[in-house]
This record gives C-alpha cells, structure tokens and sequence, in this order.
C-alpha cells in the first residue's frame, strides 16, 4: 500500500475538514484568544508546587474524581451527579456529539460562532446545519426555531454569550427554544460569568438541556485545559459510558479545586474585567469605526473599514487581537479581548495614532 492510498483509508468527513489553527506569533500584549489578563497570586502556584513533589507520579488520578465534580455541582448550583469534566470543553462538546448524534444525524448551531462545533459535527460525521444570526449579529429565535421544527431530534448547539459576537439569549428566548425542541441542545455558557443569564436552574425543568462551562476564561485556567458540564443526573449517567477513563490529570483537578474556593478574587477580578470592558466598548463607540457591538463577554467584536492599517499598527506595537472576517457576516471585523487596564490604555492609544481624535 502507498501513501495514498493508505490516505484514503481516513474517514472522508475528516479528510474534508480544515483544521482548527492559530498561528503562533510574537506579542508584548496578548488579547486574541480571550483569556483572563489577570494570573493567580504565588500562593496558590507554591500550593500546588507542593501538591505536585509529594503526589506520587506512577499511580493513577481518582478514576472518579468525585470531590471536584462535588465542588463544581455545588459553585455552578447544579446537582451532585449531573456534572462531567473533561480535558476543556473542547473535549466535553466532542463526548456529547459522539452520545447524541449518530451517523448522519443533523447537528444545528448558530453562525457567526464559535467555529470548532462545525468542525466537531462534521468530523464526526453528523450533518451540520448553521443559523445565520439576525442582521444585528444577535440570535434569530423565529430561524433557530425554524430549524430544529425542520430537523426534528436534531442537536441544538448555543453559545451564550456567543463567540465571537458578544451577544446572549435571554431566558425567555431559552425557554422558547428549549419548549420547542424535541432534541438535546448544548448551551456552551464559557462566558456567563461576565454577563448573560445563568441557565442552571432550568435543567431541572428540561432535561434535553446540557450546559457546558470552562475553567479558561473567568477562572485564569486555560492552562489547566479543564471544562465541565451539566446536565440531569440519568442522562450525564448515559454520556459517562462514552468519557474516557481518566480524562483528567492529577494536577488539573487539584488546581481546579483550589481556583473554586477563590471565590472573592474570582468576583473581583470578574467585576474589574467587565468594567474595563464596558469601558473599553465606550471609547470604541467614539472611534471612526462601522460598528461596535455591544458585548458580555470579555471581548469586543468591531467592524473597521480600515482592517488592515489598524492591524498593522497593532502588531508593530506587540498587540495581538483577532481576525475574524473570515467568518460569515464578519467582513472587516476584528476581535478585541479585554486586558488589564495597562493593556487596554495601550490599545487605545495605538487605535488614536491610526484615527486621531478618537
């Protein structure tokens, strides 16, 4: 057998995909993958450095490892036994695609999105069905409605706050949705702690509902690679059958554990994130630009007829922020994630140099 025909043995739906990328590049200030700006203090890093010399390394992470999946059940309000975490929600999103779709099976989710849930779909071999979002880039309940009543059963992916777009539903908007569909519909609430409404306390009354969260964003853990879900207690039993065996490494999971009782800084921080955002989107309605959209996340989705001069002052001074007009209804669009105030005023004075008076 020769090179290509062994290529030809991988599934078509794989071979067909585009690889999910993002090109490394040098930067002072680092704002185009929406992280925490904010690191956790020494205290907690020496805590773990401990953790780690004494925790003997040839033996095995809890096969269950029962007291985190308590802690996060009891800090998201969800119930013991509804949660499952995983290596980020990266891999939650695939285990419940690989348990709720079959072969062929119409997986829906909106566009402009987050872009690894078409990716995911199609890799796995379900049929992917996009929701453009309104002309004002928020979700369009009377399409998404349409959809899941022309697909019945289908899997019903949502991101809110949305990615990259800012925008959220809210509750009635949920309730709408949910009371119509008759299949699964993942929430990816990765941003809920920085605006939008908690979904938690509607799994009890739906349980087709799945929430996913991650410890990436709010939770300045995005090295950890460390997401969960929740959702009601017999169906997180059924999608366990599906999880790998010890997804989850010894020194994520003791991290994780000790970032959830860092309840006050979290709330801190949180709340000087959203206030540099809320600042930050301020002074970009002032800016020369086509549109700024209001966000609740802890990024800022603009539209800049002068994409191209903007970026490239920006990337002469070190700022990386992303591109994102490649994606449907983003021409000219740019990302900005939210810094820390010294980060923020940085990109404000580059965009003043490119467009003075701003």
């Amino acid at each position: 057998m020769n090179l290509s025909e062994a290529l030809l043995l991988i599934r078509g739906s794989v071979r067909n995909l585009k690889a999910y990328h993002l090109e490394p590049q040098e930067f002072r200030v680092k704002l185009n993958q929406n992280e925490n700006p904010f690191d956790w203090p020494a205290g907690i890093k020496e805590e773990m450095g401990r953790f780690c010399v004494e925790r003997p390394w040839n033996r095995y992470p809890p096969f269950i490892p029962e007291n985190l999946k308590n802690e996060l059940a009891d800090y998201a309000g969800a119930k013991r036994g509804g949660i499952v975490v995983g290596n980020g929600s990266n891999e939650i999103l695939l285990v419940l695609l690989l348990s709720l779709a079959e072969g062929g099976a119409p997986v829906i989710f909106c566009q402009p999105s987050f872009t690894i849930y078409r990716l995911l779909a199609e890799g796995i071999g379900a049929r992917a069905v996009p929701v453009s979002l309104d002309a004002d880039l928020q979700f369009d309940r009377v399409a998404i409605c349409d959809a899941i009543a022309a697909h019945p059963g289908a899997v019903l992916v949502l991101c809110s706050p949305n990615n990259p777009t800012g925008g959220a539903l809210d509750e009635s908007g949920l309730r709408e949705i949910l009371s119509r569909h008759d299949g699964f519909c993942i929430l990816d609430q990765a941003y809920v702690e920085f605006g939008g409404f908690d979904a938690m306390p509607l799994l009890g009354e739906f349980p087709n509902l799945i929430i996913t969260r991650t410890f990436s964003k709010a939770f300045a853990g995005a090295a950890l690679r460390l997401g969960y879900l929740a959702g009601n207690p017999e169906v997180v039993r059924e999608i366990n059958k599906i999880k790998l065996p010890y997804n989850i490494n010894f020194f994520s999971e003791h991290a994780a554990t000790l970032l959830l009782r860092q309840g006050d800084l979290l709330r801190e921080r949180v709340a000087l994130i959203k206030a540099e955002r809320d600042a930050q989107y301020d002074f970009l309605r002032r800016c020369p630009f086509e549109e700024v959209y209001k966000s609740e996340a802890n990024f800022i989705l603009v539209r800049i007829r002068e994409k191209a001069r903007l970026l490239a002052a920006l990337k002469a001074a070190g700022i990386l922020v992303r591109d994102v007009s490649s994606y449907p209804l983003l021409e000219n669009c740019l990302r900005f994630g939210i810094g820390t105030p010294e980060e923020n005023e940085q990109v404000r004075t580059v965009i003043r140099s490119v467009f003075p008076g701003s």
